[in-house]
């Protein structure tokens, strides 16, 4: 009986709400305003530019120093270099006039309520971290200490080798993971752009390497201070100043032009469709590659639209036709990298080993389709909101400002182009999206990389085509341009 009562009970609760529309989504409401703040700078002495990104209301500044150079700017038998420099910034350095090692640095970064970050990027390097506003000073001081006095001791060096080849081994048994490094090699061929650290990269880095290249390119003149927070020029100046202020700057003048194999195009020399034969592997993973718009390209926006449509989230194309009407795979999206010399969109799935060629194929058409016709208006209206939102999102937060900022700066953009961003995503029509799909998205761009069971997939694979190359694991060889064994 109570049981029967209370189901009445909730049907009349039900009922009611229905009757009084309470079930019912609200209407939208006006879109809300997207504040980007106006973004202030000034140079020391030394060269040293500091950007700041005043965001008041929130005691919290997140600062972040970066130095001009990164992956692109290392020997080519030394990938994985400028990261392990990163690494071995916060594993010691002089302070105040005495060695301060690695588990002190930790604590002492914990004291002021945060941790130092790093991280080794195109043609970037930065460490960082955030705190509230009083302890600024503070934190800029550590972050000046490990950058110009970093002690880069040997044994740090090994220990960090260690636990990136570690994390080699374990990526290495990943198809996922395995596929994108295959798919970059194939890709840029040559080029900087397509190394990645390997075993023998890092087995090859000494002590003298890390010196070397931390003297080079760690200068004031080569290096960004970025504030995002609770700052403004007056208050910031005479913290850099005491921070940074003694950094001496070298007197010869920075190297700013990469050798022409460091910024060199893409130069593909493997065929259109490759297969990583992974022997027992739990699946295959799937990566189609093509042309993007070069760094600083004026049709980036369009790019970026076109890329959200394609593969940038759950309701995108690539996860609509791939999971959602197929259950082929957990999950489909794709993004992009630019650099001066070229560009490169990558999609990505897993899936079965006999379901791989079929998931290629779907990503090929679903590119080659945006090429053919216009976007319905409201599909490409929804696809820009979930692009507006995802960059209001990252404004909210210092650490998201700070980033954004820094990936301007090191793409030698203007921060101040950010305010502008909403309004040219917004601009972007669906034709013009077609004519950028046509333009660079073209059947005979596309290439395909697979990593997974060749023979678990049997017959299947008969669709990418007569012209795929099959290369078993065991001759994988990333240091090499053709990724095998010589």
């Amino acid at each position: 009986m109570k049981r029967l009562l209370a189901t009445g009970l909730c049907l009349m609760a039900l009922a009611a709400r229905a009757a009084t529309g309470l079930d019912a989504a609200p209407a939208p409401g006006p879109a809300l305003p997207i504040a980007v703040p106006a973004f202030e700078s000034f140079t020391l002495p030394n060269g040293l530019r500091v950007v700041l990104a005043p965001r008041r209301g929130v005691p919290l500044v997140t600062g972040q120093l970066l130095v001009l150079a990164g992956r692109e700017a290392e020997p080519a038998d030394r990938a994985g270099l400028a990261g392990m420099v990163v690494a071995l910034l916060s594993k010691g350095a002089r302070r105040g006039g005495t060695d301060v090692d690695a588990a002190t640095l930790a604590r002492q970064a914990e004291a002021l309520g945060g941790t130092l970050d790093g991280a080794a990027g195109w043609r970037s390097s930065s460490t960082g971290m955030t705190v509230t506003t009083p302890r600024l000073g503070a934190m800029l001081a550590l972050l000046a200490d490990v950058n110009r006095a970093p002690l880069l001791a040997a044994d740090e060096l090994d220990r960090a080798r260690a636990q990136s080849l570690d994390g080699l081994r374990v990526a290495m048994d990943a198809p996922g993971s395995v596929a994108e490094l295959v798919a970059r090699r194939a890709w840029w061929g040559s080029s900087a752009y397509g190394r990645s650290a390997t075993p023998a990269s890092l087995q090859r880095l000494v002590i003298a390497d890390v010196k070397a290249f931390h003297a080079t390119h760690w200068r004031p003149d080569r290096a960004v201070l970025v504030l995002a927070g609770d700052v403004d020029t007056a208050s910031a100046r005479p913290l850099a100043e005491a921070a940074f202020g003694g950094w001496a700057r070298p007197a010869a003048d920075a190297a700013t032009d990469a050798p022409p194999s460091r910024g060199s195009p893409a130069a593909p020399q493997l065929p259109p469709v490759v297969w990583l034969d992974m022997p027992g592997s739990g699946q295959s993973a799937v990566i189609v590659s093509a042309p993007a718009l070069p760094q600083g390209d004026p049709q980036a926006r369009v790019a970026e639209v076109a890329h959200t449509l394609l593969g940038g989230g759950y309701s995108a194309r690539l996860n609509q036709v791939i999971r959602i009407e197929r259950g082929l795979s957990y999950g489909a999206f794709g993004g992009a990298e630019g650099h001066p010399a070229g560009g490169v969109w990558s999609g990505q799935a897993q899936t079965k080993h006999p379901s791989a060629a079929e998931v290629a194929g779907l990503m090929r058409e679903a590119a080659l389709r945006i090429a053919r016709e216009p976007a319905p208006a409201a599909e490409l209206e929804a696809r820009k909101a979930a692009l507006i939102g995802g960059f209001a999102n990252r404004l909210q937060t210092t650490g998201g400002l700070a980033s954004l900022v820094a990936s301007q700066i090191a793409q030698g953009r203007d921060p101040a182009e950010l305010a502008q961003r909403v309004d040219q995503i917004r601009a972007v029509t669906p034709e013009q999206v077609r004519d950028h799909a046509a333009r660079w998205w073209k059947p005979e761009n596309l290439r395909v990389t697979v990593a997974g069971d060749w023979a678990a997939a049997g017959d299947a694979v008969k669709a990418l085509g007569d012209a795929v190359l099959r290369l078993p694991k065991v001759q994988l060889d990333l240091d090499q341009v053709g990724l095998q064994r010589r």
